[in-house]
């Protein structure tokens, strides 16, 4: 049986997707900065092994028997590729056969992002890959830069202006992951994950409004003020200004397009906002 390694394996996609490689009975490994972490989270069922992209001395632990990797970038690393691409190549010449890269959507189209840069050195490497490229994940309206806010005031502000956007469940990027990770189908394949349909903040808030049951507002702020709110949550200040070009994307229509991959590989329609917003409507109340 193929072994599988997680990275990330405590963020929002590791923490969804490694039930369903457990209970599709695959032996899956939980790389993490904080493995206390993964063992409270997955019961031991997954071996926890302690992954730091930037300490070379945890490298052999994490890959020592892994066939295939789900491999995650730091989140909102404005320098992704000089953390991936070694962590990657030695992965590889270990042994690893197939790499799913969770990327971004569109990046393919811009030469110069260091997710490109990662996705342009796995195919250069020659090792079967496939990529997964989802828009934002509706459980980020569960972060606490929107959840506070409405909590305190009945609003939140991003400077998102009124672009649109795709958003698509994790849950079901993992279910993507997953089926890429056990089955050889999915090998130099990307897929561009997205929901059903394209909405702007504000009109996400009426939809958070009526499941919560009380008003919530979305303000449209500038580039600074974004900034500024994210470093006062403790963002380190690289972090938050690579939030700020992602939601300047937003603002540009990087973010608007509908895909049918996610149906293509599940077999059924992603789940739409409104679905998502009423699950989880306790969170803005």
């Amino acid at each position: 049986m193929e072994k599988i390694l997680v990275t990330g394996a405590t963020g929002k996609l590791g923490r969804e997707l490694i039930p369903r490689l457990l209970s599709a009975g695959r032996e899956v490994k939980a790389g993490t900065r904080d493995p206390q972490r993964a063992q409270a989270l997955f019961g031991g069922a997954a071996e926890a092994v302690e992954l730091d992209y930037e300490r070379t001395e945890t490298w052999d632990a994490a890959v020592m028997w892994a066939d295939r990797i789900l491999l995650i970038p730091p989140p909102f690393d404005p320098q992704t590729d000089q953390a991936l691409v070694p962590f990657m190549d030695w992965a590889v010449a270990s042994g690893v056969g197939h790499v799913v890269l969770v990327s971004a959507m569109g990046v393919e189209a811009l030469d110069d992002l260091p997710l490109r840069r990662v996705e342009r050195r796995i195919e250069a490497v020659g090792v079967p890959f496939t990529f997964l490229r989802p828009n934002l994940y509706m459980q980020n309206f569960l972060a606490s830069y929107v959840v506070r806010p409405i909590g305190e005031r009945r609003a939140f502000a991003l400077s998102a202006g009124t672009g649109q956007v795709s958003f698509v469940d994790v849950r079901e990027v993992a279910e993507v992951a997953a089926a890429a990770l056990t089955s050889d189908a999915h090998q130099r394949l990307a897929y561009t994950l997205t929901g059903p349909e394209a909405l702007s903040f504000g009109a996400a808030a009426p939809i958070l409004a009526a499941a919560a049951g009380s008003e919530v507002r979305y303000e449209p702020i500038s580039d600074s003020q974004m900034q500024e709110l994210l470093q006062g949550l403790g963002w380190r200040p690289e972090q938050a200004q690579v939030a700020v070009g992602l939601f300047r994307s937003v603002r540009e229509g990087a973010r608007a397009a509908v895909t049918s991959d996610m149906a293509a590989v599940l077999g059924r329609n992603p789940r739409d906002f409104r679905s998502f917003a009423q699950e989880h409507a306790a969170a803005w109340r």
